[in-house]
């Protein structure tokens, strides 16, 4: 495989949940329908956990193995009641070693439906069967007292896992978690960008797990590819499809929808001549499961974005309408710009798209006032009811800090708030203290904490109704209570919550 495809790149996240008591509206409108436990409240009390990735983490003698700290949900928000998972931890499997990098991606559902949600752990450069970085995703499920060692590893060589594992193949790389077939079980879609599809090397395939009593399981799983069963244009080299995946009901009638970014598309997008740039398939759910056929399928130049710099994806349902709506933002390039196209009973409806004119209405919105041309920024995006207005807001990473587009009883608005909050590599939006005040989280894990360069530091914020942050708290590995200690190049936060992988 290709490594090349993956170097030199941003960190990005899409995550977060708005929360009416405790179950959460918006992406995945099946968990508010079902009453289904929240994601990340691996304890089910009604309060989302932070887990945090910890990519770097030393253990044992092994270099950047990797870790994911857990911090529990409370009515006060993140608490120092902590656990810290890693595949050296007495009854998790697998084994320590140099570079696996475990807690690189994060996803949470409830797969086995006993009410608990539990946690998959993106792990793409874990070596197996002696394939170099072919990548894996290990899954640990909750309990009354939070996550377990009941655990799972899933990678391509496992027995019903469609695939096979290659070197550099990054299985892991991306996840998402939503019940793709309406069964009350959650399914996983896994992401493996740099796998190799005939002779095109790097094209990248999705590989969907479903959800049973028993926990994700093999059976019924299958590999998602373009050109496969309908699926709209053809696997070319390094293109990345499944560099990123968000899960949630776009077209409102129950089961979750995927949809899956291909990095760099070769094929012309249909309303235009493009040659190459960022694409977008939406794949619809069904009884049945995902639909390949008839999916939709468009590029950036369709949302009036830049084809180079389109990418970070979230879903959320900004207008109440009971579909999931999409927004794009574009990244590393000034102005900023987020697309957002609200969710019909037949999909997306792509086209060239106005400036933000009035919520509910499908635009771009731009963010002049808030970016820096001279600064490099991630376009990482969340969502959730930050300033407690009932409201669901889309929040931005900037130079600096966030920018917070207000929402309204229709969608999104025009008002635009800073949070300067500094440099941000992930964000998320969490239930935390339950309720319907959603706390952004927000990762820099490339911060120093006391002397150690590049330790990591998370910080949690809560907005008031007047738009700007009202509370803030600050966690890194040296805070009080909390395991481990700060480490030179930890990079505690390099993911967070709902992230995904890099950019």
């Amino acid at each position: 495989m290709r490594r090349a495809l993956l170097v030199g790149m941003g960190l990005v996240l899409v995550g977060g949940v708005l929360t009416p008591v405790v179950t959460p509206m918006g992406v995945d409108s099946a968990w508010a329908a079902s009453r289904a436990p929240l994601p990340f409240d691996f304890d089910g009390d009604g309060y989302a956990d932070l887990a945090v990735g910890v990519i770097h983490e030393d253990l044992r003698g092994k270099r950047n193995a990797g870790a994911v700290q857990v911090l529990y949900g409370s009515a006060e928000g993140a608490t120092a009641r902590d656990q810290l998972w890693h595949q050296g931890r007495k009854g998790v499997k697998g084994a320590l070693e140099n570079g696996d990098r475990f807690g690189t991606t994060l996803a949470s559902a409830d797969f086995d439906g006993d009410g608990y949600a539990d946690l998959a752990v993106g792990i793409p450069w874990e070596n197996v069967g002696g394939h170099r970085d072919a990548g894996a995703v290990q899954v640990l499920y909750g309990g009354p007292k939070g996550l377990t060692a009941r655990d799972q590893v899933w990678h391509q060589g496992k027995k019903g896992v469609p695939g096979s594992n290659e070197a550099d193949d990054l299985f892991g790389w991306a996840l998402a978690a939503g019940d793709f077939d309406g069964d009350g079980f959650a399914d996983l879609a896994v992401g493996a960008p740099n796998e190799d599809v005939g002779d095109a090397r790097g094209a990248g395939d999705v590989v969907l797990l479903r959800g049973s009593r028993a926990g994700l399981t093999s059976a019924g799983a299958e590999k998602i590819r373009q050109g496969r069963a309908g699926l709209p244009s053809q696997p070319g080299q390094a293109e990345g499809f499944g560099w990123r995946l968000v899960a949630g009901d776009v077209n409102g009638d129950g089961p979750d929808d995927l949809v899956v970014l291909v990095h760099d598309e070769t094929d012309p997008f249909p309303s235009s001549d493009a040659l190459r740039g960022r694409a977008v398939h939406l794949l619809l759910g069904s009884r049945s499961g995902l639909v390949l056929s008839g999916s939709q399928f468009f590029g950036p130049t369709e949302l009036g974005l830049d084809p180079s710099f389109f990418g970070h994806m979230a879903l959320s349902d900004f207008n109440g309408d009971g579909r999931a709506d999409l927004a794009v933002s574009a990244q590393d390039r000034w102005p900023g710009e987020v697309a957002v196209l609200h969710g019909k009973a037949d999909g997306l409806h792509p086209a060239p798209l106005p400036a933000a004119a009035k919520p509910g209405v499908d635009a771009v919105w731009s963010l002049p006032d808030v970016v820096d041309e001279a600064h490099e920024r991630s376009g990482a995006l969340a969502y959730g009811d930050f300033t407690g207005d009932g409201h669901t807001e889309l929040a931005i990473a900037v130079t600096e800090g966030m920018a917070l587009i207000r929402g309204t009883g229709s969608g999104l608005g025009t008002e635009i708030v800073r949070w300067p909050v500094g440099n941000v590599d992930a964000v998320a939006g969490l239930a935390l203290s339950g309720g319907t005040h959603d706390w952004l989280v927000v990762a820099d894990s490339s911060a120093k904490v006391s002397s150690d360069r590049a330790a990591g530091k998370v910080s949690v914020l809560q907005g008031a109704r007047s738009g700007k942050p009202a509370q803030i708290t600050v966690w890194h590995q040296d805070s009080r209570g909390i395991k481990g200690a700060t480490q030179r190049d930890d990079h505690f936060g390099y993911a967070v919550a709902g992230s995904s992988a890099l950019g």
